[in-house]
C-alpha cells in the first residue's frame, strides 16, 4: 500500500539523474534531512554543492516517519548523565533544544507548510514507571530550566488518550508534530533555492580518496570533490564500512485509517497532540489534518520492509484503542532508521577532514537530523564545537560484528517485547 504522506504531499519535486562527470566543493550522499539541509547551509556560505540521492528525495525514513519534534535526545538526561556525566549531558540537552528550535525555524522562514503542531506526551503502559516519570518532569523543570513539561497522573492521561490502556506519564508542549515529508521537501526546496545541485536516481557505488580530492562514483557519472558528507543513515549499505558496526538499520511501520468522526476525534486525542508511550517497541501516534488516526508500531530488523504491515500496525492499535478494531485502514508503509547502541547520534569525521558522516538518529531524527546540516556546515566552514561535541559520544559497536548484529539484535528485541507485555 502507499505512504499517505505521499498522497497528502503539497511541493512536486523532480531532479535528473547524474549522467557524466563533474565538479563540485562538498558532495552529498543522501536526499533526507540530514542531506537536504547540509546542502541548504553549505549552498548558503556559497559553495558549490551536489547531493545524489539514490531513489526520490526523502524517501527513506525522513519522509516516512511519526513526524513527531522531540528536543533533547532519544535517551532521557537521567541515562546520559550517568553515562557521559552532567555537564556532558546540559551540552547535550541544550544541542537537542537548539534543534527543535531550529525545525520550526526553518518552517517559519521558508514558509514551509507541514501542519506543525504542538505537544507530545509520553502515556505509560505500566503503573510503575509512573513514579520515574513524575521524577523525570521535576528533574527537568528545576535542573534544566525546562518548564514546558509536566506530569499528567492516570486520569488525566486517560483522558488526554481516550485509552483505558494507559496510566500516568509526561506532557510536552514545547515539543511538537509535523507531516515529515512537506518538511523535508521544504527543505529540499530551500536548497535548490540556494543554487546547490541534486540528483535524483543517482545511487553511489563508492567512492575513491586521493590526496587532493574524493571521487563519488555513479552508475552513470561521477563527482569530483574536496569533501563528501554522508548521510544515508539506515540506508549506508556497504558504502562506508567503517561505519558499519557502529549503526544498526531498522525497519518501522505506520498505517493510516480513514478520516475519522468528529466524536471519535474529540475521544481519542483532545488536545490534537502527538503520543510515544513507554514500550520498548514504542508505539507512537497522532491525527493528520484530515483526522486520520496515523499510528506507528511494530519494528524488525529484516533486509526488506514487510509486505504485511496492517497485521503488525493494527495489533498495538487495537489494544489501545479495542473500539476501532476492524477501522478501515487506507493507508501502510514502512522506512528505515537508523540506531545506535546507545541510541545516541553517530557524527564523524574520517581522512583528515575530507569524509564527514551523521546518522544513528535511533527515532529522533526530524529536528536532530535537520538540525546535523547546519552542524556539519560549520565544520566545513567554521570552528565546528557542535560537530566535535557530537563526535565525541562514546559509541560502541554492536556484538557480534556486521554479519551477526541482526541476529542478535532479534534475540534482544523478542525479549524486550516479552517484558512489554508481561
Amino acid at each position: 500500500m502507499q505512504s499517505y504522506y505521499q498522497v497528502s504531499r503539497n511541493i512536486e519535486i523532480s531532479q535528473p539523474q547524474l549522467s557524466g562527470d563533474i565538479e563540485a566543493d562538498v558532495c552529498i550522499v543522501g536526499g533526507g534531512y540530514t542531506g537536504l539541509s547540509s546542502a541548504l547551509y553549505l549552498a548558503k556560505e556559497g559553495l558549490n554543492v551536489v547531493l545524489l540521492e539514490a531513489n526520490k528525495l526523502a524517501s527513506g525514513a525522513s519522509g516516512a516517519n511519526g513526524g513527531q519534534v522531540s528536543g533533547g535526545m532519544r535517551r532521557d538526561q537521567f541515562y546520559i548523565e550517568k553515562a557521559l556525566g552532567k555537564e556532558y549531558a546540559r551540552v547535550l540537552w541544550d544541542i537537542g533544544e537548539k534543534a527543535k528550535y531550529h525545525a520550526k525555524g526553518l518552517m517559519d522562514e521558508y514558509q514551509i507548510q507541514c501542519d506543525y503542531k504542538k505537544g507530545i506526551a509520553h502515556p505509560n503502559h505500566k503503573q510503575k514507571f509512573c513514579e520515574d516519570s513524575r521524577r523525570y518532569v521535576e528533574h527537568l523543570n528545576q535542573n534544566y530550566d525546562y518548564q514546558d513539561i509536566e506530569y499528567l497522573n492516570d486520569d488525566e492521561m486517560k483522558e488526554v488518550t481516550g485509552s483505558e490502556t494507559y496510566f500516568g506519564g509526561s506532557y510536552d508542549k514545547g515539543e511538537a508534530h509535523c507531516h515529515p515529508l512537506n518538511y523535508a521537501l521544504g527543505i529540499a526546496k530551500a536548497a535548490l533555492s540556494a543554487n546547490a545541485k541534486i540528483y535524483e536516481n543517482s545511487t553511489v557505488s563508492g567512492y575513491e580518496l586521493s590526496n587532493s580530492h574524493v571521487k563519488v562514483n555513479t552508475k552513470a557519472g561521477s563527482v569530483k570533490a574536496q569533501r563528501v558528507v554522508l548521510a544515508c543513515n539506515g540506508y549506508l549499505g556497504n558504502l562506508e564500512r567503517r561505519l558499519n558496526s557502529k549503526i544498526l538499520p531498522m525497519n518501522n511501520y505506520i498505517v493510516a485509517t480513514k478520516p475519522l468522526d468528529n466524536e471519535t476525534v474529540a475521544k481519542i486525542n483532545p488536545r490534537d497532540i502527538a503520543f510515544a508511550d513507554s514500550r520498548f517497541i514504542i508505539n507512537y501516534f497522532r491525527l493528520s489534518a484530515d483526522k486520520r488516526l496515523l499510528f506507528g508500531g511494530g519494528e524488525n530488523y529484516s533486509q526488506e520492509l514487510s509486505n504485511n504491515i496492517i497485521p503488525i500496525v493494527t495489533k498495538p492499535l487495537e489494544k489501545i484503542y479495542p473500539f476501532l478494531r476492524g477501522v478501515k485502514i487506507d493507508y501502510a508503509w514502512g522506512g528505515k532508521l537508523a540506531i545506535t547502541m546507545n541510541r545516541l547520534p553517530f557524527f564523524k569525521e574520517m581522512n583528515k577532514g575530507k569524509v564527514l558522516s551523521a546518522q544513528g538518529y535511533s527515532g529522533q531524527g526530524v529536528a536532530l537530523a535537520s538540525y546535523a546540516g547546519k552542524v556539519i556546515t560549520e565544520k566545513i566552514t567554521g570552528d565546528g564545537e557542535i560537530f566535535d561535541t557530537m563526535a565525541n559520544i562514546p559509541m560502541q559497536s554492536f556484538p557480534g560484528g556486521r554479519f551477526l548484529r541482526n541476529p542478535t539484535m532479534k534475540v534482544g528485541m523478542f525479549y524486550h517485547a516479552l517484558l512489554d507485555r508481561l
